[in-house]
């Protein structure tokens, strides 16, 4: 009895383990074919205090750099309110610039939960920061079907999130779903992406909505251009630079 005890204990040990590798191989893919050396995109986001109203809605334009992993820039082009507000994300920091004070100021760790001052809506520093998936969370596969894949990711890092749940297209490898909880809320956020394209050579979603369950809100960001792979000066990822 004691040896089939320990036998069972190995071969779940054995079937995490394949679990954990066979997820970490799909988000690789994931990365992979999502991945890009550098990025322009001309957006709008839009912010609805009641998810259900589609009528009451903010419309602010959006200026974004990317370039690798690690670094983003955005750029609030219209409305004057938030014209000027810029948000660099570097090497795991971030900067907001503040063109109403012509202060910076650096986001706290306990802050990165929070979303942007001025801007509001529901996706937070953190959602907007940058950074390698596969870094960030540790997966396992909690479900599979002959579409799509669902994982759990636990952060490996400081993070306002317990836990995230992804739905990967089994065909394209892209996430039409990704949920967010909260030690606090549980699950707390709903990122949907939807209106698939291929842009510069990459299938790209062009609308993505940020649901929050809990304040019933969402964002809705629009891709109108796009560009991958392209020169982009450093200025824009400098934190010494990035706001003149």
């Amino acid at each position: 009895m004691k040896q089939a005890i320990i036998l069972i204990v190995i071969l779940l040990f054995a079937f995490s383990l394949s679990a954990e590798d066979d997820a970490l191989a799909i988000i690789r893919k994931v990365d992979e074919l999502s991945k890009t050396s550098s990025s322009i995109a001309k957006m709008s986001m839009l912010t609805f205090p009641y998810s259900e109203d589609n009528s009451n809605y903010r419309d602010m334009k959006v200026l974004a750099y990317g370039k690798g992993e690690d670094d983003s820039y955005m750029e609030f082009i219209s409305p004057k309110s938030v014209q000027g507000l810029r948000i660099l994300s570097h090497k795991g920091d971030q900067w907001v610039y503040f063109p109403s004070t012509g202060r910076v100021r650096k986001i706290a760790a306990k802050s990165k939960d929070q979303s942007v001052q001025g801007v509001g809506g529901d996706f937070s520093y953190e959602d907007l920061g940058s950074g390698s998936m596969i870094e960030k969370y540790t997966y396992k596969i909690l479900s599979s079907d002959k579409d799509s894949w669902t994982l759990e990711g636990i952060p490996t890092e400081e993070s306002a999130y317990s836990k995230i749940i992804i739905t990967i297209n089994k065909n394209t490898y892209m996430t039409p779903k990704i949920e967010y909880y909260t030690p606090e809320d549980g699950h707390k956020k709903d990122l949907v992406s939807e209106d698939y394209k291929t842009i510069s050579g990459k299938l790209m979603p062009t609308k993505m909505t940020m649901t929050n369950l809990i304040k019933q809100s969402k964002t809705v960001v629009l891709i109108h251009e796009a560009e991958y792979d392209i020169p982009i000066d450093d200025k824009y990822f400098n934190p010494m630079r990035f706001y003149k």
